[in-house]
C-alpha cells in the first residue's frame, strides 16, 4: 500500500511538472513574441527618426516623393504578381530582396543621379544599425502602400530623380539607362560612374586606378565584372586594394554594369549611337549658374534651401558673409575658405541647432574648381 501510494505521488509530481513546464513554455513564446514586436518597433521608432531628419527633404514626409522618387508606393514595396520581387526591383535587375536593396541604395546612394551616400561604409554619416532601421521604417509602409499616410500609387518624383547636367560635367546626351549598350557604357564610364577620372582607358588619363586598355581580352568579362562589384576581392600591381568605392553593385544597374564592360571589351562599338561625342571638359571654374547646377547635381539643395527654409541643414539664403554659430560656442563668418571647409570636411565644425549628417565625400567627388562653382552660388544667396 505504500508503495503504491509513493507511486501515485511521483506520478502527480511528474504530471504537475509537465503542466508548469507547457504553462510556461507557452507564456515564454508569447513573452518572445513581445519582445520581438517591442524590438521591431523601436527599430521602425528609430529609423523613422532618421528618416526626417535626413530623408524626408527629398522623399516627402509620407514617402510620397518629392526630389527623389516614392517610397510609400506598391512598385517598391509589394511583390509583382506571380514575382517574388517588387516591379522596382525587377526593373533594376536587382536579384536580392526588398531590405538589402533599400540598405545598399541609402549606404552607397545612386550613381548618376542626386541621391548620395548616407552609410559610414561609403564616407556617410550612418552606421549599418541605423541604416537597417531605416529600411525596417520604409518597409512598413509595404502593409498599406500608397493609401495611408498620403503614400502614392505610382513611382513619382516632382522635378525627376535625373540631376541637372553641369556645365563642367557634360558627357554626352545619355543613351537608354535600361538597354545595355557599349555606348551606355562609355557614357557611365566618362559620366556619372566616375571611372574615367581613376583609370586609363579610350582617352581618358586617371592614374589612380590600373590602365584598363585590353582588360576584357586580357581577364574576361568575369573578372571585370567581379572587381566592378567587389573590388576589394582583386589588386592590382601598384595600385592599392580599398581605392575603388564599394558600392557600385548597389548603385548601378546590372545593365549599367554590363554595358560598362561592353565598352571596355569594345570601345569602337560606342559609335556614335546616343548621336553625341564626349564635350571637352573646360578648364578653371566656370561661375555660380555652374554651381548651382552642381547643387542640385550633387544632391545639396535637398538639404539646404535657397530661400530660408530650414531643411536638413543650413539654408543657403544669406549666409554668405553672415556670423554662424556653431555647437561649440564658437562663430566664424561664413567665407570662401569657411564654406571650402564645410564642403570637404563637414564634421570640422557643426552648426548649432543641426546634426552631423552631411556625406564627407565631396572633397573626393568634387574637384576644387567645382567647390568654387558652388561657393560662387551661394554668394549669390547672400541678399
Amino acid at each position: 500500500m505504500y508503495g503504491i501510494s509513493r507511486l501515485i505521488l511521483a506520478t502527480a509530481a511528474l504530471v504537475g511538472m509537465l503542466v508548469i513546464l507547457l504553462y510556461y513554455g507557452a507564456v515564454e513564446n508569447n513573452r518572445m513574441d513581445t519582445y520581438a514586436a517591442n524590438f521591431t518597433g523601436r527599430d521602425i521608432e528609430v529609423g523613422a527618426d532618421i528618416y526626417y531628419q535626413a530623408c524626408a527633404s527629398c522623399h516627402g514626409a509620407n514617402g510620397e516623393g518629392l526630389v527623389g522618387p516614392a517610397l510609400n508606393s506598391a512598385d517598391l514595396l509589394v511583390n509583382a504578381e506571380g514575382q517574388t520581387r517588387p516591379p522596382r526591383l525587377i526593373e533594376r535587375g536587382w536579384s536580392g530582396d526588398l531590405r538589402s536593396y533599400i540598405e545598399g541604395t541609402v549606404t552607397y546612394g545612386r550613381v548618376g543621379t542626386v541621391m548620395p551616400a548616407w552609410g559610414t561604409a561609403a564616407g556617410g554619416p550612418y552606421r549599418p544599425d541605423q541604416i537597417h532601421a531605416v529600411a525596417s521604417f520604409i518597409m512598413n509602409w509595404g502593409e498599406d502602400p500608397g493609401k495611408k499616410w498620403g503614400g502614392a500609387e505610382d513611382r513619382i518624383a516632382i522635378g525627376g530623380v535625373q540631376p541637372v547636367q553641369p556645365v563642367s560635367q557634360a558627357i554626352a546626351e545619355a543613351p537608354p539607362r535600361d538597354v545595355q549598350s557599349a555606348a551606355l557604357g562609355r557614357y557611365m564610364f566618362q559620366g556619372p560612374a566616375g571611372c574615367a577620372e581613376c583609370h586609363t582607358f579610350d582617352g581618358a588619363t586617371g592614374t589612380v586606378g590600373p590602365n584598363l586598355t585590353g582588360v576584357v581580352e586580357q581577364f574576361g568579362r568575369d573578372y571585370v565584372y567581379q572587381s566592378i562589384i567587389n573590388p576589394e576581392s582583386f589588386g592590382s600591381g601598384g595600385h592599392a586594394v580599398g581605392n575603388m568605392p564599394v558600392g557600385f553593385g548597389f548603385t548601378m544597374t546590372e545593365v549599367e554594369i554590363q554595358s560598362i564592360i561592353d565598352y571596355l571589351e569594345n570601345p569602337g562599338a560606342a559609335g556614335d549611337a546616343t548621336g553625341a561625342t564626349p564635350a571637352t571638359q573646360p578648364e578653371g571654374p566656370l561661375g555660380p549658374e555652374n554651381g548651382r547646377a552642381l547643387a542640385q547635381g550633387n544632391a545639396c539643395l535637398g538639404c539646404h534651401s535657397t530661400d530660408g527654409s530650414v531643411l536638413v541643414g543650413p539654408t543657403w539664403q544669406g549666409l554668405y558673409g553672415s556670423t554662424t554659430e556653431f555647437e561649440d560656442g564658437t562663430t566664424a563668418v561664413a567665407d570662401d575658405a569657411y564654406l571650402h571647409e564645410s564642403i570637404v570636411n563637414p564634421t570640422a565644425r557643426i552648426v548649432k541647432g543641426f546634426s552631423p549628417l552631411m556625406p564627407q565625400t565631396y572633397g573626393d567627388s568634387l574637384t576644387e574648381d567645382q567647390i568654387t562653382d558652388i561657393i560662387s552660388y551661394i554668394q549669390t544667396l547672400a541678399q
